[in-house]
């Protein structure tokens, strides 16, 4: 009976940079994320806003470039609108939309180019925050649980580091899975937005007014990526069972948020106003408490990165943030050593 040749072959592709050792990593989780028909269809689901923004800002340069064929009748420069006529259209158009308040600052002024920025920088402001942010609660509790419990529970430690992985290179390998799934949900819609907007602009001139905005969107994009990442992964590490993960994953979220909306409920049944009054969100308690949530601080920090919120305002969540994303990272070394 023959023998097969057991002794030493060699390497068909070379070795692997080390630069890129961790892509295999992020390759299987990838691929093993993409398994899921409930990870497909949330995916789908995040490009459907696209549509009601992209008509939001055809709207926007449509009432803008109203105001400038009335500007232009009337002898007025071009880059002067008559901000009032302009105020109207817009609030006839997107008065609905959650936040509208913030952008009533901008009409005090006639630079056509600040007006542009302002809105465009707040309507994907209002982007990140709402649709896209319930999009990825559900997209990270769908792919992260699984990526260290999974390790874990079949002592994969075993085969990974056997090879010339670092700690830090497996990490950031896991890191990369969700942060994926995050920039195609999120950040390309957001630039392919901007992009459209750019397109129903009447001119060229319309690039250097909004060239700060692509930069906002990709700040914004690692201000999400990273805490959101580092906490499902900790949570991930802290058991061999992917839905215990899965389940303090949506826990961290709801009873946040929920203890920070019994505060709003309390503080405005004390002042005796309706709840979510501009007096009773503004309230010093209420703000004071605004970092429990971890829905809100990334709204903070949002906020701040698109400019519509000061440090002052924003660096509770700011903070609370930074401290989770510390805390996070710190055990999930830890419980990524522990086997070692």
């Amino acid at each position: 009976m023959p023998i097969n040749d057991v002794g030493y072959r060699k390497l068909k592709n070379g070795d692997t940079s080390s630069l890129f050792r961790w892509f295999a990593i992020c390759d299987i989780g990838v691929q093993l994320a993409l398994k899921s028909k409930w990870v497909k269809r949330i995916m789908l689901s995040a490009w459907l806003p696209v549509t009601y923004w992209a008509l939001g800002f055809f709207l926007v340069e449509k009432a803008i470039v109203a105001d400038q064929i009335s500007a232009m009748s009337q002898g007025v420069d071009l880059n002067q609108v008559t901000s009032l006529a302009l105020q109207e259209s817009i609030t006839n158009r997107f008065s609905f939309f959650p936040g509208f308040d913030d952008l009533q600052e901008v009409f005090n002024t006639d630079d056509l180019a600040e007006i542009r920025n302002t809105v465009w920088r707040w309507m994907l402001m209002t982007f990140f925050r709402y649709p896209q942010a319930i999009i990825i609660l559900f997209l990270i509790g769908f792919i992260a649980p699984s990526l260290i419990s999974q390790d874990i529970r079949s002592r994969a430690f075993l085969l990974y580091f056997s090879r010339p992985i670092s700690r830090l290179e497996y990490i950031f390998g896991k890191i990369c899975v969700p942060s994926i799934f995050i920039i195609l949900a999120t950040t390309l819609p957001a630039l392919i937005l901007y992009i459209i907007a750019l397109l129903m602009s009447p001119d060229i001139s319309t690039l250097p007014q909004t060239w700060d905005i692509p930069l906002r969107i990709i700040i914004a994009t690692f201000g999400l990526v990273i805490p959101t990442s580092a906490v499902a992964l900790m949570l991930s590490s802290l058991t061999q069972e992917s839905r215990f993960a899965n389940f303090s994953w949506f826990a961290v979220w709801g009873l946040g948020h929920g203890a920070w909306l019994t505060i709003v409920l309390a503080t405005s049944l004390q002042m005796g106003l309706p709840l979510f009054h501009p007096d009773v969100m503004q309230s010093e308690i209420v703000s004071n408490w605004s970092a429990i949530s971890l829905y809100n601080s990334l709204g903070s920090l949002q906020s701040y990165i698109f400019g519509f919120e000061t440090f002052a305002e924003s660096w509770r969540g700011i903070i609370s943030l930074f401290g989770i994303t510390a805390f996070s990272m710190t055990l999930l070394y830890r419980r990524i050593s522990s086997p070692m």
